[in-house]
């Protein structure tokens, strides 16, 4: 499997247990088989970033699989957000519909190898989060992934996944504005999304009175 991933550097070994705790799965090696997307994330460094290919060998990893929009995933996917996303804030905020998603949707990760699932950093965090606080509906959040809003990331987690990963080449990536106006553009596309939502659609609440 060819992946990329956007940096500062050129990482030729990605080192197991190492990065950003409130990253969307935790801990890892978040990678994109969207070879654009990762050549827009590298344009953000100065002077310039780098495009980096990897190619990842799936077989005998344990590969938990959060690409599908079905209502089930989605709520296995909000409740794995949480734990790393949210701030205390949010949690005390949403503290019911978040006790509620976990008991009812969380899932051990301990001895998943590689999760494949859709993004949440930046401003797509915005449909997660204001799915648990009842701002946007279930309906809109699977729409975006349909549409292929969100994107999908595919994260190394265990020190087994990381010997399977194997550095190709790299290439240098001017810097440029590009990704900002990126950021911009789906925030307004979010924006859109929730103004065109319905009162009538499924929001977390009716969800958990249907359970």
């Amino acid at each position: 499997m060819i992946l990329y991933y956007g940096a500062n550097s050129i990482v030729t070994e990605p080192k197991y247990n190492f990065g950003n705790p409130s990253n969307d799965y935790g801990v890892g090696f978040y990678l994109t088989p969207d070879k654009e997307m990762a050549r827009l994330w590298a344009s953000r460094y100065q002077p310039n970033g780098f495009l980096i290919t990897y190619d990842l060998d799936i077989k005998d990893l344990n590969v938990l699989k959060l690409d599908d929009e079905g209502e089930e995933d989605v709520l296995t996917w909000v409740s794995i957000l949480i734990r790393h996303r949210f701030s205390l804030d949010e949690w005390n905020r949403y503290k019911q519909n978040i006790d509620w998603l976990n008991k009812t949707f969380g899932i051990d990760v301990e001895n998943v190898d590689v999760i494949t699932g859709y993004r949440a950093d930046d401003s797509y965090f915005n449909y997660s989060r204001d799915f648990v606080a009842n701002e946007l509906s279930l309906e809109m959040l699977q729409n975006a992934m349909k549409l292929g809003k969100l994107g999908i990331q595919i994260m190394l987690k265990s020190k087994k996944a990381f010997t399977k990963i194997k550095y190709k080449s790299h290439e240098i990536v001017q810097h440029s504005n590009e990704y900002e106006t990126f950021r911009l553009k789906t925030l307004q596309e979010y924006h859109d999304l929730k103004d065109s939502d319905n009162i009538n659609n499924t929001f977390i609440r009716d969800i958990i009175r249907k359970y």
